[in-house]
């Protein structure tokens, strides 16, 4: 459980008191991030720069640094601008100037989005009512403190309380991060969306209606929402929203169906969409959604989602119908202004047969450049970066009639083959329609290449390391994935994943449940991405003895890395074996580290 250290002005003049916390946290074998430094803005004192260098020392440190009571009289925004604090704390002031009318409502959100803004968490104290609770989800609070939930209470009392069930419990560490960053969104910070010609629009909502929904396959969880969100749901859906977590099943078909393939798509893929909804009367909602994070417990996706404006059935065709007619065939459509560079993008996911989100940008050849770093496979990225510019694409297409041109997304986690195709507009030469169709049933015979290929790299990786191993690892150094190329029956006793993250953090963890215990330090000491990459730079590979306890008797081996270059980047080639075959096989004297 975190827990909080209030310092004052005096502990900083009579000791190093960063270094005195340092020592007592390291020898109580707490981790540093559960131990929260509070300090008082009135602290901070004259002597600024040295204050702001011992916060600086905390946070390096590891250690959170919170300001409190920010806003009790000696705050300064100077403070704010200078000091990067983790977490501000609203004093309670803040909660008794809420009833003395909107200025006091409008202060606070000011103050919240710009502590967001600064990426700092908040915290108000002095929270003493449901309504209080609401405005403050609403306007981002992370986190809320006060006599609403309860009094300060002794721990012999917080214990009682757990044991009778009327405790509010406690937060599991690994989903600390998903309700900080759901916390933070701030659900009256989009009104200058909305469309200044939508009478109807602006006459029924005074924000853009927004709320923060927790998506679990067709089961739906309203968390917040805003006084506009909640009025549009009962306009048009007759659903009240009222009490706060309202939990619904949406259709897998029929109405509402594409709405849940959408909020599945940016579930899945991250990033912002964009869609229209047709309603029963024929009127278009234009929506946007967010992912904000997952929760790696529940496997519970959280999402924004704002709607920006309704259009009436009297508007009639757009390009947005246009463009899903011709969804079956494309798997993005552009059409760009070639005066402004101004474009709107119709997309749909690969295999759908309907393109129902919409995007709308400026400066589409910049941006498209941008995102083709994230977008295109590797090999494929010069190639698309010397040719996708727009001298070169209207070049083509006055000699050729068309911009034409193959390459790799990586959309789906995977190379997909897509051919773009580019025209100019008959009836208007100053505007180009793009249009990105999926060909990868048409790269057979390539992908047959690059899989021999990659089948001369798997042989290239034995190669790597000689001699009987017991197991063979390749990771990647950048992002710590690893995957379990070959092991023994012996190894395999030992129950370790073959797949996942973190490479060396899972090592580490492993360690107390595989490595014989006296050789538990020395491992977790040297067993360190760092480590093993400084030792490869010097002499080649990188090697460690100790002791597995398979079947219950500690056996020596060796763990023995290399690097070695591949396509998509370098990778790291890891084998275990026993020690006195490393000892057969290798002529030279096997260094240990630890």
């Amino acid at each position: 459980m975190p827990h909080s250290i209030n310092l004052s002005r005096s502990d900083f003049d009579m000791c190093d008191i960063v270094e005195e916390v340092r020592r007592r946290v390291d020898d109580s074998g707490l981790p540093r991030n559960i131990i929260t430094i509070e300090i008082t803005e009135s602290a901070i004192g004259s002597d600024f720069d040295f204050m702001k260098q011992e916060i600086a020392r905390f946070q390096q440190l590891g250690f959170p640094v919170w300001m409190d009571d920010f806003g009790s009289g000696y705050s300064s925004l100077d403070v704010l601008q200078s000091i990067k604090f983790d977490l501000i704390k609203f004093d309670m002031i803040f909660m008794k100037k809420l009833d003395d009318g909107e200025s006091g409502k409008i202060v606070l959100s000011e103050l919240m989005r710009m502590a967001t803004s600064l990426g700092v968490d908040t915290v108000c104290e002095g929270v003493e009512t449901k309504e209080q609770q609401r405005f403050l989800q609403e306007i981002g609070c992370s986190k809320l403190q006060g006599y609403y939930y309860t009094k300060p209470i002794p721990l012999e009392s917080i214990l009682e309380r757990y044991e009778k069930g009327i405790q509010i419990g406690y937060e599991n560490p690994l989903e600390a991060e998903y309700y900080d960053t759901m916390g933070r969104i701030n659900l009256y910070d989009m009104t200058v969306i909305a469309s200044e010609d939508d009478n109807d629009f602006n006459n029924v909502f005074n924000t853009v209606p927004m709320c923060i929904m927790e998506i679990k396959g067709t089961r739906v969880k309203v968390v917040r929402s805003n006084k506009s969100y909640r009025k549009f749901m009962v306009r048009f859906f007759d659903l009240n929203l009222s009490r706060t977590g309202q939990e619904y099943n949406y259709p897998e078909e029929g109405t509402g169906s594409s709405f849940m393939n959408i909020v599945t798509e940016c579930c899945e893929s991250g990033g912002r969409v964009f869609f229209d909804e047709q309603m029963p009367d024929g009127s278009t909602i234009h929506t946007a959604i967010r992912r904000i994070s997952q929760n790696p417990v529940t496997g519970k996706t959280s999402i924004a989602i704002a709607v920006l404006s309704i259009r009436s059935a009297k508007e009639g065709a757009s390009y947005a119908n246009i463009a899903r007619a011709l969804a079956a065939d494309y798997y993005n459509i552009y059409y760009v202004d070639l005066s402004d560079d101004s474009f709107i993008e119709y997309s749909s996911p690969v295999g759908e047969e309907e393109l129902a989100v919409e995007r709308h940008g400026v400066g589409f050849f910049d941006s498209a450049r941008t995102e083709m770093k994230k977008r295109i496979f590797e090999d494929d990225y010069e190639f698309m970066s010397l040719t996708f510019t727009k001298d070169n694409i209207l070049k083509e297409i006055d000699e050729q009639g068309s911009y034409i041109a193959t390459y790799r997304l990586m959309d789906t986690g995977s190379p997909v083959y897509v051919n773009m195709k580019a025209i100019r507009m008959q009836q208007d030469r100053n505007h180009l329609i793009i249009g990105i169709s999926v060909v990868d049933s048409q790269m057979k015979q390539q992908e047959m290449i690059e899989t021999i290929q990659r089948e001369k790299t798997a042989y290239a990786r034995i190669m790597a390391l000689t001699g009987g191993y017991l197991c063979l690892y390749t990771v990647n150094p950048e992002t710590g994935r690893y995957f379990e190329y070959s092991t023994s029956e012996d190894y395999d006793s030992l129950g370790l994943s073959k797949t996942g993250e973190d490479f060396f953090g899972k090592s580490i963890s492993y360690a107390k449940q595989v490595i014989f215990e006296d050789d538990i330090p020395d491992f977790m000491r040297a067993f360190t991405l760092s480590n093993v990459l400084r030792e490869i730079r010097k002499t080649g590979s990188f090697r460690i003895q100790y002791r597995l306890v398979i079947k219950g008797i500690p056996m020596p081996v060796i763990s023995k890395i290399v690097s070695v270059k591949e396509s998509d980047g370098e990778k790291l080639i890891v084998g275990v074996r026993f020690w006195r075959e490393a000892l057969n096989s290798d002529a030279d004297s096997l260094p240990v580290l630890g």
